[in-house]
């Protein structure tokens, strides 16, 4: 049986012998019988039909791109690297997978919105300031200029083109600020559990969110977050400005700002490491001491759970996820190391930390 996913309304001309079509809000099976006959029943797609239908029909769009990209939902994203002197390559291909885009979308009668599309440029600052910005040539969808941004917003991430993770923690912090300042106003008439609670559920999780896809914050900007952190503190306690939060942060059991990103990104690889369904993408980026590559070295640290450490040839590079996350890993303590599930490994981990 063949399957068809259509636009809503749109007319179906050609219906084959046993082919099933589907409209992505309501459900419509034809079935043509040896003697012509049709039958017709139509239902509405519910609960993970519908989703799992477009899923199908939105990863056809990448089947002829050229490019790397990213598909989450309706969000495409393609990219392609190039040194500085060879951009203009770059560009034209980004140019031909948009003009195969926008083709496949005019076949789906699907409209594209220009203005909603950015483009970006990603590199060190030194690589940045070698292109003439003035001499590239313009990327154009549906004949509308795309114009360059500064930074784009990707699943709720501000990336600025040196990764400089300056504008995220802005806008991480102008929405803390924005919620911190509401709760104030109640702050007098709050009980300490219920202040708590809000700062768990409403104030924390602005500082967490996605913190493992950028380690490499400096530590200008970490000591941001960290302010940011102390005054949930002293909203949950009352405190004034200049209060010292060391001991109201311990009777809460937070760790400090550092080590709870650490803790987020042992998480995070605990699971790569260990879940079979971790990305391989991930998973291939991490290697075991001792494991088949290492069989000729003779390692004490082969049954120590460790990782292997990769040369790492730029400050960058250096400050990665793959490469920093190894280091924590490799410094955490054996009974942590060899923790037998996700439960135990962020017990043992928040429990060493919070000793430290």
């Amino acid at each position: 049986m063949n399957v068809i996913i259509v636009k809503s309304g749109k007319e179906i001309r050609e219906v084959r012998r046993n082919t099933l079509c589907i409209d992505v809000n309501n459900i419509e099976i034809f079935r043509i019988g040896g003697e012509g006959r049709i039958e017709i029943r139509t239902e509405r797609a519910r609960g993970v039909l519908s989703p799992l239908l477009f899923s199908v029909f939105i990863n056809t769009v990448t089947k002829s791109l050229s490019s790397s990209y990213h598909l989450y939902a309706d969000d495409l994203q393609i990219y392609t690297s190039a040194p500085a002197n060879n951009f203009n390559k770059a560009i034209e291909d980004l140019h031909s997978d948009l003009n195969k885009i926008a083709s496949w979308s005019k076949s789906f009668g699907i409209a594209l919105n220009p203005n909603k599309s950015q483009v970006a440029l990603l590199g060190g600052a030194k690589q940045i300031a070698k292109i003439n910005m003035n001499s590239l040539p313009s990327i154009k969808l549906n004949n509308t200029n795309l114009m360059v941004s500064a930074s784009i917003k990707n699943l709720g991430l501000m990336i600025d083109s040196t990764m400089s993770w300056a504008p995220q923690v802005a806008e991480v912090s102008r929405k803390f600020f924005a919620t911190i300042g509401c709760l104030r106003r109640w702050k007098h008439l709050l009980p300490m559990k219920t202040k708590v609670t809000l700062a768990h559920s409403l104030l924390l999780p602005l500082l967490d969110y996605a913190d493992s896809s950028y380690p490499d914050l400096s530590e200008d900007l970490l000591n941001k977050y960290e302010r940011l952190q102390n005054h949930c503190i002293r909203f949950i306690y009352g405190l004034r400005k200049f209060d010292h939060i060391s001991e109201f942060r311990a009777k809460l059991k937070w760790l400090p700002i550092r080590l709870r990103r650490n803790l987020h990104l042992l998480f995070l690889l605990y699971c790569i490491l260990y879940n079979p369904l971790s990305p391989s993408y991930l998973k291939e980026r991490f290697v075991f001491l001792g494991s088949n590559s290492d069989l000729h070295l003779n390692l004490r640290s082969r049954s120590d759970n460790r990782l292997k450490m990769f040369a790492s040839q730029s400050q960058a590079y250096s400050n990665s996820f793959t490469i920093k996350a190894a280091k924590l890993w490799n410094s955490l303590p054996g009974k942590v190391r060899h923790s037998d599930s996700l439960s135990t490994f962020k017990k043992r981990l928040y429990n060493h930390y919070l000793s430290l």
